[in-house]
């Protein structure tokens, strides 16, 4: 039994922007949270000073990071594993903080989340997905690290480097939208964090948190805005719906729960809680609501910190998304994914792309992770096994199926005309090997 009350809150970088994120989040010193970064690459480390640091995969990158290596970056975390497990054992909160698109945070997102979910921890991933005109190869590796990061927390809130250059206007400096980007996700988790530590007149308790995100796999949004007007109502809610976070209002439509906290001094009044929490009804009617507040002396301003959890989508609405959608260069990508693993049958990977006959195509192919080993049950190996069974009498036909001639120009051997034909094993070397095999060509 724990001799405390309040939950123990680890926040976990991984990889550079993750690294950044976690040691300004350090820098501002929230008690009871212990902040730590991690890297493979030396130089982010060296730039820490209020969190503690971990260099991952000491004898494999040595320091010099995955340069977006994958497979490498996955070594490097393995190596650690005894140390990444310790790290997040006997934690109530862990928020794993990490920039989606390279190496490192890419991988070890995951990886850690899924340690901290076997230890126990409600696992919250907080993800940065980089501009568009970093290069689809990043971005879709960006989706691919949001999907597998949501399969192994219980929410991830999404943070969009070009949804935020869109707010801020066309025109903004990359210094500028970067740290306009990072002083939203800063805010959002420090908002989210004092709503359980700060005693309050009305308390949202790690509980309330728990029972609203637990096991959901599903992706969120956090945001937290201010006012000083009068018309606190009124400027609360178009700072919130102005938010990047609230996707112009479609996070709400999706929402299944939200919590929201006010913060403020002895101005914070009953009729505008009730204001803001009427607007807020207005856009999410259907969905659980709790509500917090804290009389904070300290800041003359007042405060609102809205958590929305979203549903998880299925496998079927995310190829309704996918064919029905034509993506813009400048529209983020579809992030979600399907929920589990799921053996073969009408719902399984195997028959993912029937409905689709490989036709209207989104933003990236979309490619379900194999599942981790010790996942796979017995029963579900047998049914792997007979759908692969289930392909050899077509892999049989083929064989039947001739490849003709094709139409290209023949040209002379020169010196090797009159040469004999190279033959081994009663097959002619010379002939075109799709012709010997009999490999269709079209």
């Amino acid at each position: 039994m724990k001799e405390y009350d309040l939950p123990v809150i680890r926040f976990i970088g991984l990889g550079e922007t993750g690294v950044k994120l976690v040691e300004t989040l350090a820098m501002i010193g929230l008690n009871g949270v212990e902040s730590y970064s991690l890297d493979t690459d030396n130089r982010s480390l060296s730039r820490c000073h209020q969190s503690k640091t971990l260099l991952l995969g000491k004898s494999i990158p040595c320091g010099l990071g995955a340069g977006g290596d994958i497979a490498l970056a996955r070594a490097a975390i393995e190596s650690d594993r005894d140390y990444l497990a310790k790290l997040v054992s006997e934690v109530d909160l862990v928020f794993v903080i990490a920039g989606m698109g390279g190496g490192t945070g890419t991988e070890a997102a995951s990886f850690v989340a899924r340690l901290a979910k076997e230890a126990g921890a409600l696992v919250v991933g907080v993800a940065a997905t980089p501009f568009n005109c970093e290069g689809s190869r990043r971005c879709n590796k960006a989706a691919g690290g949001i999907r597998d990061l949501k399969q192994s927390s219980d929410v991830v809130f999404h943070f969009s480097n070009e949804e935020v250059m869109h707010m801020s206007g066309g025109e903004t400096t990359l210094n500028m939208a970067l740290e306009t980007a990072n002083r939203y996700l800063c805010e959002s988790v420090l908002g989210l964090c004092r709503m359980l530590i700060e005693p309050g007149l009305l308390n949202v308790s790690f509980g309330d948190l728990k029972s609203s995100m637990k096991e959901k796999n599903s992706l969120g949004s956090i945001l937290c805005v201010e006012s000083d007007r009068v018309d606190f109502a009124s400027d609360i809610m178009e700072k919130i719906l102005a938010h990047p976070s609230s996707l112009n209002g479609k996070a709400f439509r999706e929402a299944t729960t939200l919590l929201v906290h006010f913060s403020g001094n002895d101005n914070l009044s009953l009729a505008e809680i009730n204001k803001v929490i009427e607007s807020i009804s207005l856009c999410a009617s259907a969905v659980d609501l709790i509500v917090g507040a804290t009389d904070s002396s300290k800041n003359s301003l007042l405060q609102v910190t809205l958590v929305i959890v979203q549903k998880s989508k299925t496998i079927s609405s995310l190829m309704e998304t996918n064919e029905s959608k034509d993506f813009t260069p400048n529209e983020a990508h579809n992030l979600s994914g399907p929920e589990n693993f799921m053996p073969s049958g009408d719902n399984s990977y195997v028959n993912l792309g029937v409905k689709s006959k490989s036709a209207n195509r989104g933003g990236f192919a979309f490619a379900p992770p194999a599942p981790a080993l010790e996942t796979i049950s017995p029963e579900m190996k047998e049914s792997l096994l007979e759908a692969a069974a289930n392909q050899e009498p077509n892999r049989k036909k083929r064989k039947g199926i001739k490849q003709e001639m094709l139409p290209l120009e023949i040209i002379s051997k020169g010196r090797f005309e009159k040469s004999e034909p190279t033959v081994h094993k009663g097959e002619d070397l010379d002939q075109p090997t799709y012709i010997r095999r009999g490999i269709l060509l079209n």
